[in-house]
């Protein structure tokens, strides 16, 4: 993937799971893979050590999600 495009759903797995951390970190699982961070549009390995049930929520649709990616582009 390029660094310069957004990531589409069709990215990911269909059973990717899409995950707002703290209000502006877009968080993504991918089930037998890991998990992963995409805060600046670059997806990093992230440790799921540091979720908790407080700090974190699905994200309500991927147009959501991505948009948290689209302003920590440049």
């Amino acid at each position: 993937m390029k660094a310069s495009r957004l990531p589409v759903r069709s990215d990911f797995p269909a059973d990717a799971q899409f995950v707002i951390k703290e209000f502006d970190v877009p968080l993504v699982h991918e089930p037998g893979i890991g998990w992963f961070n995409w805060f600046t549009g670059t997806a990093q390995a992230y440790d799921p050590a540091w979720l908790r049930a407080d700090n974190n929520w699905p994200a309500e649709s991927f147009g959501e999600w991505v948009a948290l990616i689209k302003v920590t582009v440049r």
